[in-house]
Protein backbone atom coordinates (compact mmCIF):
# COMPACT_ATOMS: atom_id res chain seq x y z
CA UNK A 1 0.00 0.00 0.00
CA UNK A 2 2.86 2.42 0.72
CA UNK A 3 4.40 1.83 -2.28
CA UNK A 4 1.12 2.77 -3.92
CA UNK A 5 1.22 6.23 -2.02
CA UNK A 6 4.92 6.47 -3.27
CA UNK A 7 4.56 6.01 -7.02
CA UNK A 8 1.46 8.21 -7.01
CA UNK A 9 2.96 11.12 -4.94
CA UNK A 10 6.33 10.76 -7.32
CA UNK A 11 4.06 10.80 -10.61
CA UNK A 12 2.21 13.67 -9.29
CA UNK A 13 5.06 15.67 -8.84
CA UNK A 14 6.07 14.89 -11.98
CA UNK A 15 3.20 16.40 -13.60
CA UNK A 16 3.39 19.26 -11.82
CA UNK A 17 7.10 19.38 -13.06
CA UNK A 18 6.41 19.19 -16.33
CA UNK A 19 3.29 21.91 -16.16
CA UNK A 20 5.70 24.14 -14.96
CA UNK A 21 8.43 24.01 -17.25
CA UNK A 22 5.95 24.13 -19.88
CA UNK A 23 4.73 27.68 -18.41
CA UNK A 24 7.86 29.02 -17.76
CA UNK A 25 9.50 27.95 -20.80
CA UNK A 26 6.86 29.06 -23.04
CA UNK A 27 7.68 32.65 -21.19
CA UNK A 28 11.64 32.34 -22.29
CA UNK A 29 11.02 31.57 -25.97
CA UNK A 30 8.14 33.80 -26.68
CA UNK A 31 11.04 36.18 -27.87
CA UNK A 32 13.45 33.73 -29.36
CA UNK A 33 13.72 35.42 -32.45
CA UNK A 34 13.02 38.93 -31.69
CA UNK A 35 10.85 41.67 -31.01
CA UNK A 36 9.89 45.52 -31.46
CA UNK A 37 8.46 48.16 -29.47
CA UNK A 38 4.73 49.23 -30.48
CA UNK A 39 4.56 51.31 -33.15
CA UNK A 40 7.76 49.87 -34.95
CA UNK A 41 9.48 47.49 -37.61
CA UNK A 42 12.69 45.36 -37.05
CA UNK A 43 14.00 42.40 -39.67
CA UNK A 44 14.29 38.86 -37.95
CA UNK A 45 16.16 35.98 -39.44
CA UNK A 46 13.94 33.27 -39.34
CA UNK A 47 14.37 29.60 -40.84
CA UNK A 48 11.20 27.32 -42.47
CA UNK A 49 8.68 26.47 -39.22
CA UNK A 50 6.14 27.46 -37.59
CA UNK A 51 6.52 30.51 -35.62
CA UNK A 52 4.56 32.43 -32.80
CA UNK A 53 3.58 36.13 -32.58
CA UNK A 54 3.29 37.38 -29.13
CA UNK A 55 1.85 40.53 -27.55
CA UNK A 56 4.05 41.48 -24.44
CA UNK A 57 3.00 44.55 -22.11
CA UNK A 58 5.77 44.99 -18.94
CA UNK A 59 3.28 44.70 -15.94
CA UNK A 60 1.70 41.36 -14.68
CA UNK A 61 -2.22 41.53 -15.29
CA UNK A 62 -5.03 39.22 -13.89
CA UNK A 63 -6.50 37.61 -16.94
CA UNK A 64 -10.62 37.96 -16.86
CA UNK A 65 -11.66 35.98 -20.16
CA UNK A 66 -14.80 37.38 -20.79
CA UNK A 67 -14.15 41.14 -19.56
CA UNK A 68 -10.62 41.11 -21.58
CA UNK A 69 -8.58 42.70 -18.81
CA UNK A 70 -5.42 41.75 -20.76
CA UNK A 71 -4.91 40.42 -23.91
CA UNK A 72 -4.52 41.48 -27.64
CA UNK A 73 -5.30 45.23 -27.86
CA UNK A 74 -8.44 45.47 -30.95
CA UNK A 75 -6.14 48.83 -31.58
CA UNK A 76 -2.94 46.41 -32.98
CA UNK A 77 -1.97 45.91 -36.23
CA UNK A 78 1.16 43.15 -37.28
CA UNK A 79 2.37 42.64 -40.45
CA UNK A 80 4.53 39.98 -41.24
CA UNK A 81 6.46 40.62 -44.44
CA UNK A 82 8.63 37.60 -46.22
CA UNK A 83 12.29 37.63 -47.45
CA UNK A 84 10.54 37.45 -50.62
CA UNK A 85 8.53 40.51 -50.02
CA UNK A 86 5.23 38.92 -49.74
CA UNK A 87 2.77 39.10 -46.78
CA UNK A 88 2.31 36.64 -44.51
CA UNK A 89 -0.52 35.62 -43.23
CA UNK A 90 -0.68 35.38 -39.31
CA UNK A 91 -3.86 32.90 -37.87
CA UNK A 92 -4.84 33.75 -34.18
CA UNK A 93 -4.75 31.27 -32.01
CA UNK A 94 -7.61 28.78 -31.80
CA UNK A 95 -10.50 27.47 -33.80
CA UNK A 96 -10.84 30.34 -36.51
CA UNK A 97 -8.55 32.83 -34.78
CA UNK A 98 -11.34 33.13 -32.32
CA UNK A 99 -9.57 31.78 -29.44
CA UNK A 100 -7.00 33.25 -26.56
CA UNK A 101 -4.17 32.59 -25.01
CA UNK A 102 -2.48 34.41 -22.27
CA UNK A 103 0.32 34.09 -19.40
CA UNK A 104 0.88 36.73 -16.77
CA UNK A 105 3.53 36.81 -13.73
CA UNK A 106 6.85 37.99 -13.16
CA UNK A 107 6.52 41.73 -14.04
CA UNK A 108 5.16 41.09 -17.62
CA UNK A 109 2.07 39.57 -19.45
CA UNK A 110 1.69 37.69 -22.79
CA UNK A 111 -1.24 37.16 -25.36
CA UNK A 112 -0.46 35.46 -28.15
CA UNK A 113 -1.34 37.23 -31.19
CA UNK A 114 -1.03 34.23 -33.79
CA UNK A 115 0.93 31.78 -35.49
CA UNK A 116 2.05 31.91 -39.18
CA UNK A 117 4.79 29.74 -41.12
CA UNK A 118 8.04 30.59 -41.90
CA UNK A 119 8.37 28.91 -45.61
CA UNK A 120 11.72 30.26 -46.79
CA UNK A 121 14.88 31.24 -44.85
CA UNK A 122 16.01 34.90 -44.68
CA UNK A 123 15.11 38.17 -42.87
CA UNK A 124 11.26 38.31 -42.54
CA UNK A 125 9.82 42.23 -41.29
CA UNK A 126 7.72 42.56 -38.33
CA UNK A 127 6.11 45.83 -38.17
CA UNK A 128 3.47 46.41 -35.15
CA UNK A 129 1.33 49.47 -35.59
CA UNK A 130 -1.51 51.10 -33.25
CA UNK A 131 -2.22 53.85 -30.66
CA UNK A 132 -2.07 52.08 -26.69
CA UNK A 133 -1.97 54.71 -24.65
CA UNK A 134 -2.58 52.55 -21.90
CA UNK A 135 -0.44 49.62 -22.49
CA UNK A 136 3.14 49.66 -20.75
CA UNK A 137 6.29 49.04 -22.68
CA UNK A 138 4.08 47.32 -25.38
CA UNK A 139 6.36 44.87 -27.81
CA UNK A 140 5.74 42.19 -29.86
CA UNK A 141 7.82 39.26 -29.61
CA UNK A 142 8.60 36.77 -32.39
CA UNK A 143 9.84 33.00 -31.35
CA UNK A 144 8.47 29.16 -30.90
Amino acid sequence: MVAVIVIAVIAFLAVDAYIIYRVFGRRKTAGAFGSVAVPGETQVVLQPGKIKVTYEEAKSSSVVVNDNEFGVPAALRVTITAPSGQPVEVKGPGFKGMGESTSTGMGRSLALVGTFQATESGSYTLSAQGELPDAAKPKVLVGT
